[in-house]
């Protein structure tokens, strides 16, 4: 399978290069934001871009002008809407693969947490907290917003009205439902993201943190072979994880709950 790589000067490009090549990839072209866009293009089966936001969207634009039907795995954070927009365009007539975090056990949290938002029913409050490095330029985390997501969505509410992201100065009384974020930046924290429900006797911490970025590029490049298989349409982390976490879930509700 031949790869490009678009954001190939980045750490994370670099990553996905040696992540590639292990798994027995071809990297056929290696692009950065300041390159052009069609080279990505060329004789190649996939893309999988970890660049900048104005990188990506010459990209999809690109597709959209041209036609062209690569397949596209998108880990690039701090998209705007319009982003977001173009690339459900392009999920129309090419395969696109969108997740702001590719590791397997992030999705595994983010099943936890809509199933913990569910039972609890609002009824507690929740703070989402994420650390990342020095050099790291959008926050909160594009992995922190999709929890925020989540959450806002098992509770039937919509996550722009129950986000809070400043606080500062006297600040208005909490709200319910009201779903906080804060961020540190420091060091070279790889990625570590905390989420509490608070309760008036009792609180509950799900916590993830990644040792290494190299477990993003081996998610990239395995969604990658995952996704050429694929018919086109937008997907997500849900949706490469969906045939293996399912059976699973069935046989861990039947093994807790069944009667012996």
């Amino acid at each position: 399978m031949k790869i490009s790589v678009l954001g190939a000067t980045g750490s994370m490009g670099g990553l996905i290069i040696k992540s590639a090549l292990r798994e027995g990839c071809k990297v056929s072209n290696k692009v950065s934001s300041k390159d052009k866009i069609s080279d990505l293009f060329l004789n190649t089966d996939a893309i999988v871009d970890f660049s900048c936001p104005v990188a990506t969207e010459l990209m999809l634009n690109h597709v959209i002008k041209s036609k062209v039907l690569v397949p596209m795995v998108i880990g690039t954070t701090g998209l705007s809407g319009k982003c977001m927009n173009l690339m459900e365009h392009c999920s129309d007539f090419v395969q696109v693969f969108y997740s702001p975090n590719m590791s397997f056990m992030i999705s595994l949290v983010n099943m936890m947490l809509y199933a913990t938002s569910k039972i609890l029913e609002g009824s507690y409050d929740v703070e989402i907290f994420e650390a990342h490095h020095r050099l790291k330029k959008d926050a909160p985390s594009g992995t922190a917003i999709m929890f925020g997501r989540t959450i806002a969505q098992a509770r039937g509410d919509r996550f722009e009205d129950v986000a809070r992201f400043t606080r500062y100065g006297v600040c208005p009384l909490r709200q319910d439902k009201e779903i906080g974020f804060s961020v540190q930046r420091c060091g070279s924290v790889a990625g570590k993201h905390e989420i509490s429900f608070v309760g008036k006797y009792e609180t509950l911490k799900i916590k993830h943190t990644a040792h290494s970025k190299e477990i993003f590029a081996k998610g990239a490049v395995k969604a990658a072979k995952w996704l050429v298989q694929q018919k086109p349409g937008f997907y997500t982390m849900n949706d490469f994880t969906r045939d293996s976490v399912i059976p699973m879930v069935r046989s861990l509700y039947k093994d807790l709950f069944s009667k012996v």
